[in-house]
């Protein structure tokens, strides 16, 4: 079973964390739900709003998907070939569970990356990271010249 833990970066702060993706890895890495209630993840990522996820879950991802639960901000979406996803949802984070083939983490990450373009993944145990939509750096700096000006 792979585990992932999926933050919203903030706007602002993500021009930032491009290229230092390593050192928000380092620091989301050993908590798990403890990050929470960390100051720098109030501070780096944004709350997830329930009806967001919602969306990006049910609409985007439940369409392939024979089974869906969702209950109190946990959902459990089952496919007779691939397997499973558990997925709970806390104020600043996404904790995933994905039982079955890799196809699944695609299928997830596709779905929430359809949401936003901010979201920032980590592989428990794995020593993986990374945005779960690539990032066009250019873009960045355009919008920034565009605010400085």
């Amino acid at each position: 079973m792979r585990s992932y833990g999926i933050y919203k970066v903030k706007e602002m702060y993500q021009p930032f964390i491009i290229g230092r993706e390593r050192l928000l890895y380092d620091l989301l890495k050993e908590g798990g739900q403890q990050n929470e209630s960390m100051p720098e993840v109030h501070y780096l990522c944004d709350r997830l709003k329930k009806e967001t996820i919602d969306d990006a879950i049910i609409t985007n991802l439940g369409k392939s998907f024979t089974s869906i639960e969702c209950q109190n901000g946990q959902y459990k979406l089952t496919h007779p070939v691939k397997g499973s996803i558990f997925i709970s949802l806390s104020a600043y984070s996404l904790s995933v569970y994905c039982d079955g083939s890799r196809m699944l983490d695609l299928d997830l990450f596709v779905a929430l990356s359809g949401a936003h373009d901010r979201f920032f993944a980590i592989m428990d145990g794995h020593g993986e990271w990374g945005w779960l939509k690539p990032v066009k750096y250019t873009e960045l700096r355009t919008r920034e010249a565009t605010v400085l000006l």
